[in-house]
């Protein structure tokens, strides 16, 4: 008999394996899937670099309106039905959640334009421990100590990197404050989502963008980007949201919750890769520790999570 497998009276061995076998396919699959969304969101910084002749109110403009219609035709495909569900969006919550979201969209973009990539990438990994601490303040949902460690690891990698930054002059300072309101925004909209539970992701992202592109057309130009520039930020808005959404979502159905955080902090790393490679972008010495420090963080708070976590074998 083999290890894991319990034969039953006119169970078939053969149909066992072939459960686990695709079993195995499924986690591989997801795997495959949630590391994909890493790699497209951590294509974010390429795209602004490709661009940068272009002012933050006409990348917000061309990423949202592609961005937008892309994340309803992913719900509508998701659900496998040609609605979408505004109204609930309409509710408190919701328009809170909104709110956070079309801000932290230019705020994203200024920090990219106004630091590097790998200084944003250490300060937005920080958003589950955010989270972490914001539910505690508000609601009182105790963290466990691996989690209050990991946060204050955490805290300080982003210290060390900006303290870089200030070391360096201060040039990169508001683009670093700029990240640590959307490492906020973000940790803000994960909480109202949790404390809220019937508030609609993807409907609150998709009006995000429709605002933040109605509020940017106030101030942008947009007939004057080139038309190869309109490509590209037509193909960043489609890649890291209604892709990397759509992906990610598929394969963290197939996941653990904290192996989908785990792979899914990938993008992290790659982030600064790209911008090196293409464009020669070499972050500081703070950084490096820095991030260090809060890759250390996340992943000791993952490890924590999965030991904590009864896992059962199923055959």
């Amino acid at each position: 008999m083999a290890q894991g497998v319990q034969i039953q009276p006119g169970s078939s061995l053969i149909g066992a394996v072939d459960v686990n076998t695709g079993s195995r396919r499924d986690t591989r699959l997801g795997i495959l899937l949630v590391l994909s969304a890493a790699l497209a969101w951590s294509t974010m910084g390429l795209f602004v670099r490709m661009v940068p002749d272009v002012d933050i109110w006409n990348v917000v403009f061309w990423r949202c309106i592609f961005g937008g219609p892309s994340i309803v035709a992913l719900a509508m495909i998701e659900r496998r039905r040609w609605s979408f569900d505004w109204r609930r969006t309409m509710a408190p919550a919701g328009i809170a959640t909104t709110a956070l979201i079309a801000t932290g969209l230019f705020a994203s973009i200024y920090s990219m334009q106004n630091t590097t990539i790998a200084n944003g990438g250490v300060i937005y990994s920080t958003v589950p421990f955010i989270a972490a601490i914001l539910a505690w303040v508000w609601f009182r949902e105790r963290p466990g100590a691996s989690t209050i460690f990991c946060a204050f690891a955490a805290i300080v990698g982003v210290v060390v990197t900006v303290s870089g930054t200030i070391a360096a002059g201060g040039g990169h300072l508001k683009g670093d404050l700029a990240m640590v309101y959307v490492a906020f925004a973000i940790a803000m909209m994960t909480v109202i989502m949790r404390r809220y539970r019937d508030t609609p992701m993807l409907e609150s992202v998709a009006i995000a963008c429709f605002v933040a592109a109605i509020s940017a057309s106030f101030f942008a130009d947009p007939f004057n980007v080139r038309i190869g520039e309109v490509a590209l930020l037509g193909l960043f808005g489609i890649v890291t949201q209604g892709v990397a959404l759509g992906v990610y979502a598929m394969g963290a159905r197939r996941l653990p919750a904290a192996q989908a955080t785990l792979l899914s902090s990938a993008e992290m790393p790659m982030a600064p890769l790209w911008v090196w490679l293409f464009f020669n972008e070499m972050p500081a010495t703070e950084t490096f520790v820095g991030g260090a420090l809060v890759l250390v963080a996340i992943l000791g708070n993952i490890a924590a999570e999965l030991r904590a976590s009864p896992t059962a074998e199923t055959a």
